[in-house]
């Protein structure tokens, strides 16, 4: 089954930006990304532009509101696991192991993920909607080469995985060593995709259920 990837912005499609414009643009980003998943959605603006350090006037300069450097968060995310899952998919022929490396690499992408399920706000463009369905997408495939040679169990779906990896990803306070215990539940979370007798307990959550949910937030 073909995936239907969102399309791609290309490098002529924006217009051109200085070199600082760039570095500036990036570094407002990374800054309300680690404040956002520390502090949460409340935190001041004044405040990312400071730990950026630039003026607050740069920050407006490229995301007139809170709801627009919100978006761009969002949509960064949603590229960075899409790219995650594609390239898993693409590099490792056992669907078990390709699973595991998506989770590990959740883990290690933590610090990027502004997403719904870790607190963010549910709108999204058009093109972030193609995004998330493609992520779901490509999961999915995964998880059916994986039934059809007996190495998972049928009554999981991508939804799971993502929700895996949401909580994978989210670091806990005065958790030591946070990575590694990561990275160890997240074994211990594919083993548990082996076929087995037991069914799991309650209904099966769908993409389509998120983006219903989320609608209904909105």
């Amino acid at each position: 089954m073909k995936v239907n990837m969102p399309a791609k912005q290309t490098q002529l499609d924006r217009p051109a930006q200085r070199a600082d414009a760039v570095r500036n643009y990036n570094r407002l980003l990374n800054s309300a990304a680690v404040t956002f998943l520390g502090e949460g959605p409340r935190v001041s603006m004044q405040r990312i532009a400071q730990d950026a350090g630039v003026g607050i006037g740069t920050l407006y300069r490229h995301f007139p509101d809170r709801t627009a450097l919100l978006a761009a968060l969002s949509s960064r995310a949603y590229r960075a696991v899409l790219d995650l899952a594609l390239t898993c998919q693409r590099t490792e022929r056992d669907p078990v192991q390709a699973l595991l490396n998506f989770l590990l690499g959740t883990i290690s992408h933590r610090d990027v993920l502004v997403l719904p399920l870790h607190g963010a706000p549910a709108v999204a463009s058009e093109a972030d909607l193609q995004t998330r369905h493609a992520i779901s997408a490509v999961l999915d495939e995964l998880l059916r080469d994986g039934q059809a040679r007996d190495r998972i169990r049928t009554d999981v779906n991508s939804t799971d995985i993502i929700v895996a990896g949401a909580l994978l990803a989210q670091s806990l306070s005065n958790l030591p060593e946070h990575e590694a215990l990561a990275r160890r539940c997240a074994q211990i979370f594919i083993d548990g995709l082996r076929p087995t007798r037991t069914r799991l307990t309650g209904e099966q959550v769908t993409r389509q259920h998120l983006e219903d949910a989320w609608k209904e937030r909105s």
